[in-house]
């Protein structure tokens, strides 16, 4: 038992084995999967990003100029960065904030005329089944 004592001082007197999060933050490697950014600007709303998604995460609107992007179904693959012919698709190395809403993103092209937003409809009312007359 005595020779265990070296080993017990040192794990009770050392520092921390391990980072203590939040307060330090972890060094990211080179060439980390982040996120997932667009650039409205220079997109010409192809939709091949979209097509070669496997996550299904991107969908885009070709008539309407507008690219609709959900990080929460993006698998980080690179596929939509390397399928751009534009290059206006990049690979962020910083992590998104987590969420506890569904995010969505939509990107509109800055020469698209704007359309008005329509309201949208009030979700049906569920029937409970027949209606019991009161007695």
């Amino acid at each position: 038992m005595p020779f265990m004592l070296p080993t017990i001082l040192q794990n009770l007197l050392g520092g921390y084995a391990t980072r203590v999060y939040p307060d330090v933050a972890r060094d990211l490697p080179a060439r980390v999967r982040g996120h997932v950014q667009f650039d409205e600007k220079t997109c010409i709303f192809c939709a091949n990003c979209a097509r070669r998604c496997p996550a299904e995460a991107i969908s885009v609107n070709t008539k309407g100029k507008e690219l609709t992007f959900y990080p929460d179904r993006c698998i980080v693959c690179e596929v939509c960065v390397e399928v751009c012919p534009r290059q206006c698709i990049e690979l962020r190395s910083q992590w998104r904030k987590p969420f506890t809403e569904r995010p969505v993103e939509v990107y509109r092209s800055p020469s698209a005329p704007r359309e008005p937003q329509a309201e949208e409809p009030a979700p049906p009312q569920e029937k409970t089944g027949e209606e019991k007359p009161e007695a």
